[in-house]
């Protein structure tokens, strides 16, 4: 009997996941129409999404990142113009060469709440610690590219980032999530060559690599690595062989 209640809640969550992802998608084409294909302003999607274009293999989230260039005047007062009914502001700020909106809308499935969350970052990508800062700038935008990615039953198109930009973004922010998709980049794609290179480049703390890079390798070294990585994506593709090989590609860029 608890194994049955335990698979009926599993059912539950994947159906609430599968929702939010249908209004998520919903959302997306809704801001392109408004943007332009995302080419007025140029608007970049990174985060669990973006990972869709670089992996077959995707993870459920509820948030969708959004990031765009800073320039004259403040792109972020234009979009809050641009919400749809339903989606609200939870936090606005503008501070010097980075800026900030999240907006975020409640759903109703059979009963239950379920949270989506869109996020709009300007200038900047910045963590939680002042040593977390990623430029948003030409160079970012000239090196993006427009892809097809599988959301919420359907085919939505997004501008990504380069797969360097992108990698260094999830090394940069290395929280768990960041972790697994991390290992799942490496395995799949590699190290691009010009990583450390486009990283001295791209972030105001380039030593905020070595740094995340070693707390990786500590996590992805736990024996109880494996099972979470295969829970994450829901997959019996990763095995130990899988997980040393990305553990030694980690290593040599040390």
């Amino acid at each position: 009997m608890k194994q049955w209640k335990r698979l009926l809640n599993l059912v539950k969550h994947s159906d609430i996941m599968n929702f939010r992802e249908e209004e998520i998608a919903k959302l997306i084409e809704y801001f392109s129409k408004q943007t332009d294909g995302f080419e007025k302003p140029k608007i970049v999607t990174i985060g669990g999404y973006a990972l869709r274009a670089f992996s077959t293999l995707s993870r459920y989230t509820r948030d969708c990142d959004f990031v765009l260039k800073k320039t004259n005047g403040w792109y972020l007062d234009t979009i809050k113009k641009l919400l749809p009914e339903g989606l609200g502001i939870e936090t606005f700020e503008k501070r010097g060469e980075y800026g900030f909106l999240r907006c975020v809308g409640l759903l109703n499935f059979n009963g239950r709440r379920a949270k989506i969350s869109i996020d709009f970052m300007e200038g900047q990508v910045r963590g939680r610690i002042d040593e977390k800062v990623f430029f948003i700038n030409d160079e970012f935008l000239q090196k993006s590219k427009k892809k097809r990615i599988p959301l919420g039953g359907k085919n939505v198109e997004i501008f990504v980032p380069d797969y360097s930009d992108y990698l260094i973004l999830k090394i940069m922010s290395a929280r768990p999530s960041d972790i697994r998709d991390v290992a799942t980049l490496v395995w799949k794609k590699g190290i691009p060559d010009d990583l450390k290179e486009r990283a001295d480049k791209a972030l105001a703390y380039p030593e905020i690599m070595e740094k995340n890079l070693k707390l990786m390798i500590t996590d992805i070294s736990d024996k109880r690595f494996l099972d979470s990585w295969k829970g994450t994506f829901v997959t019996k593709e990763f095995t130990e062989e899988t997980k040393e090989h990305v553990l030694k590609k980690l290593k040599n860029l040390l």
